[in-house]
């Protein structure tokens, strides 16, 4: 169905729009024929026939509504001239018509005639009936879906240069700059907006905004905390100053400041939504869980709610939770990522069947390649926990297949290889990821910890390490191989910052082990074993420590 209508189908022997006839000396007849032409060559699709004939019927008839029909037309054909034609026709005849100004004034910014734009934008204007603030806040939303937007700003530019005593005007052109990218007019427009109204608080929100768009996030942060201390019960300040916090990664400051918030507002779904995220990511759960409670109970974005809560009960182990939370997730921005996750952690709980059915009932029905890389990623990684290599191995040949220039399929590839002894294949996928790109951070720590772990290819090791260090130097999985490759070559002074750094980021049994073999090394035994010991009661089935426990005895 198209903007025709519901007609039924044509007759298959019909191939064109036939000529009807028409009196040479009958107006009213010719017409009627543009306008019947017009409406066949739509039901047809014949989109250019039928713009051409109503278009000719605007032109002809003198009754408005002809030529509205004519000006839709021609913007679903995306026949922009011929709209722009219809649409002047269109105000020609009902001058009076906002809707038809907006539509002719948003053509003539596409087509970059700016002053006929503003002239009509002018009239929207000044013939609103709910005021000069809506008015302008409407040209600014009509303006800013425009595909043109040097000629939008110029237009509202030209607009507000008619208003030179209105905030409302400086502040529509402002937020039409910022959302254009022009962050520096938009700074100068938040300004005079209030240097009329000092207390507009909308535009020095964006007067903040334009200067952390230009790179000084300081200064935003200046603008906005001298605004939330004068007027400290002003939601939208706060919120926008929290926001400008969590931007410069100040998440405790930014946490402080929504707890603020709700304490005044404390059934604000986004506020508490927000304090569950922010509180996770400062790593304080106990917390993020009572906010995420709260949201849950208001019985608004439960989805949201049930996924940071199964994250957070996945973290804690307590993996029953972390299932019935994940299946508390219904349709939308989570469910995909919350099966995703409902697999993994039966694979973890040994249902690893179980866990591989509801994967590959996902892929059969997965059309989306980004979509059936992941599942082909999650179901080689809960094959790879279970140490099903060969398995895992079979479905990631199955998947470069279908997928040969995938990266993430040929890294996933690499560590089953590597769990299987086969060096050569890992070092050829990882290669083969370094050719098409030599920046890949992953992939050049992979190659060189796997050399400095099980080869003496050290110097090689140590240059990919050093080159992916270079990339991401607070990694701390980069940081742990640099300091392996270093004990390795037996520079244990220089290796145990490096380890230290790693252990300290982030908890991880292999960090631990390696930091406990260069603690051993150094003579310091029993920092060794406190570390060893450590990473046991954790995790006491690792290989690597269990190894480790035995070279050294005790």
């Amino acid at each position: 169905m198209n903007d025709f209508g519901n007609g039924g189908p044509m007759p298959a022997a019909q191939q064109g729009v036939a000529p009807l006839p028409t009196g040479e000396d009958d107006p009213e007849g010719d017409l009627l024929y543009q306008l019947l032409v017009g409406e066949i060559a739509g039901h047809m699709g014949e989109l250019e026939v039928a713009v051409d004939h109503y278009v000719s019927a605007a032109m002809a008839s003198r009754d408005p509504a002809v030529a509205e029909r004519a000006t839709r037309i021609a913007l679903f054909a995306n026949q922009r001239e011929q709209a722009l034609a219809a649409a002047q026709r269109w105000i020609f005849l009902a001058p009076g018509n906002m809707e038809g100004r907006q539509v002719l004034a948003a053509l003539l910014v596409n087509a970059g005639q700016v002053e006929e734009a503003v002239e009509a934008l002018h009239h929207v204007v000044r013939a609103s009936v709910t005021g000069e603030s809506a008015a302008f806040g409407a040209v600014g939303n009509l303006l800013s879906r425009s595909p043109n937007p040097d000629a939008a700003v110029s237009a509202m530019q030209g607009l507000v240069e008619r208003y030179p005593e209105s905030a409302a005007a400086q502040l529509a052109l402002a937020r039409l700059a910022l959302h254009m990218e022009r962050p520096e007019q938009a700074g100068e427009a938040a300004r005079r907006a209030l240097d009329l109204d000092a207390d507009l608080h909308d535009a020095r929100v964006l007067y903040a905004q334009a200067a952390a768009r230009q790179g000084d996030l300081d200064g935003a942060l200046g603008i906005l905390r001298e605004a939330v201390a004068a007027n400290p019960e002003h939601g939208q300040l706060g919120l926008a100053y929290g926001r400008m916090l969590i931007q410069a990664r100040d998440y405790d400051a930014a946490r402080q400041t929504f707890e603020r918030l709700i304490s005044m507002r404390p059934d604000d779904v986004d506020l508490l939504y927000t304090l569950g995220l922010l509180s996770i990511e400062v790593e304080q759960y106990e917390d993020a869980e009572s906010y995420l409670e709260r949201l849950l109970a208001t019985g608004q974005r439960s989805n949201d709610a049930n996924f940071y809560l199964g994250r957070i009960a996945e973290t804690d182990g307590r993996t029953e939770e972390a299932l019935r939370r994940y299946r508390g997730v219904g349709d939308g921005e989570h469910f995909e990522e919350a099966r995703l996750r409902k697999a993994m952690i039966m694979g973890r709980s040994g249902d690893v069947d179980e866990a591989l059915r509801l994967l590959r009932d996902l892929r059969r029905d997965a059309d989306e390649p980004e979509w059936r890389m992941r599942l082909y990623l999650t179901e080689s990684q809960v094959l790879r926990e279970a140490s099903e290599y060969e398995r895992a191995m079979d479905l990631l040949n199955q998947a470069l297949l279908e997928q040969p220039d995938s990266n993430d399929l040929l890294y996933a590839r690499a560590l089953i290889a590597e769990r299987m002894d086969r060096l050569d294949m890992l070092e050829s996928d990882l290669r083969t990821i370094l050719n098409r790109d030599p920046d890949n951070s992953a992939a050049l720590n992979a190659l060189g910890y796997t050399l400095a772990d099980r080869t003496d290819r050290l110097d090689e090791a140590y240059e990919y390490i050093t080159r992916a260090h270079e990339l991401r130097p607070d990694d701390a999985a980069i940081l742990d191989s640099m300091g392996w490759v270093l004990y390795r070559m037996g520079r244990y002074d220089e290796a145990e910052p490096f380890l230290r750094r790693a252990y300290e980021k982030m908890y991880d049994p292999e960090i631990a082990s390696n930091l406990a073999a260069l603690l051993w090394a150094q003579g310091h035994r029993e920092e060794a074993w406190d570390v060893l010991g450590d990473a046991l009661s954790k995790d006491p089935d690792h290989d690597r420590l269990l190894r480790l426990k035995d070279r050294i005895g005790r």
